[in-house]
């Protein structure tokens, strides 16, 4: 079993979940084939196939992949508000105003980078 890791770490996840792989299959749309082989150990999944599988089972991706990341991202619960109070807002906007928002995100994130606050 060359992807032993992910193969526990999958079994785990979908025990947390108390979810069956077909399950997983119908919720994910990753093909009930290849979570088998996730599970088995003979192929690790690609990107796409971690981002689809983790949403449903609420883990990190990352760690589905084995990589050396907590399970789930945890979010302060006033974090977590915030984040749906912006999204809830942000959808209001029109598409000319959500393009401004996410220019001035965008600056504001390069900034950060370069050491200007």
């Amino acid at each position: 079993m060359k992807n032993e890791l992910t193969a526990k770490r999958l079994q785990l996840a979908l025990s947390n979940a108390n979810m069956k792989p077909q399950e997983l299959a119908d919720k994910s749309g990753v093909n009930k084939s290849s979570i088998s082989q996730y599970i088995n150990g003979s192929h690790a999944p690609s990107n796409i196939s971690s981002g689809k599988m983790g949403k449903v089972l609420n883990v990190e991706p990352m760690w589905l992949m084995g990589f050396d990341v907590e399970m789930r991202k945890e979010l302060s619960s006033k974090s977590a508000k915030n984040d749906m109070i912006f999204l809830e807002k942000f959808s209001i906007l029109n598409e000319r105003d959500k393009k401004i928002v996410m220019s001035m995100i965008d600056s504001m994130l390069s900034n950060k980078g370069s050491g200007v606050d």
